[in-house]
């Protein structure tokens, strides 16, 4: 049986997320209550600011708990957990993220309206550390969100979507780093659908 932790930090959803991981037949364990354990699979969720959260990922123990874990875990951040993977964001001033990917979070174009809420079609590439999951190119999945991840490297853009005629990021990926813009959780079967292939293919 895979061993799963969700990172209740104090910014997410955890409770539908942790809903959702015991669906598809799994029992998670949050980070407060079992944080000297090793992994097979780590989810940073997240809704809220990326000021906060960089914050709260940034303390000594769970930065260090996370920078030791993604050593043999798989790191799935999602939304907000997914722009913390990247090197910094802007929004309420200038705040360093994980740094695991290279990379900045950016408010979208004032142009749109926002947030940006609503199911998606998304577009997933072959070409990525995780490309068991181009199977899902072309499925549409939960999006709510006002930032946008920009990466520096384009190999590790995952997948991309397009709303009100701007293509952005949906999913980035790295070695053993995963981060979906949608939330799967809130996506319905398929959303499950997904989270089980990753599980599997860890």
């Amino acid at each position: 049986m895979k061993k799963i932790c969700i990172i209740d930090y104090g910014l997410g959803n955890i409770r539908s997320l942790y809903n959702s991981i015991k669906k598809i037949g799994f029992v998670p364990t949050f980070y407060s209550e079992r944080k000297n354990e090793n992994f097979d699979l780590i989810f940073i969720p997240g809704v809220g600011s990326f000021n906060k959260a960089s914050a709260l990922l940034n303390s000594p123990d769970l930065k260090s708990f996370l920078d030791q874990s993604k050593k043999d875990s798989v790191i799935f951040g999602i939304c907000l957990g997914m722009q913390t993977l990247l090197s910094k964001g802007f929004e309420g001033g200038e705040h360093k993220g994980l740094d695991y990917i290279d990379g900045r979070v950016d408010r979208m174009s004032k142009k749109l309206i926002l947030p940006n809420i609503g199911y998606q079609k998304t577009f997933f590439s072959d070409q990525n550390y995780f490309s068991f999951l181009k199977k899902f190119n072309n499925e549409k999945f939960y999006f709510v969100h006002s930032y946008a991840a920009n990466v520096k490297n384009k190999k590790n853009i995952l997948a991309f979507t397009e709303s009100q005629d701007l293509n952005y990021c949906a999913a980035i990926s790295a070695e053993r780093i995963i981060g979906t813009q949608f939330h799967p959780e809130k996506s319905g079967e398929i959303g499950l659908e997904l989270i089980n292939e990753v599980v599997k293919n860890i």
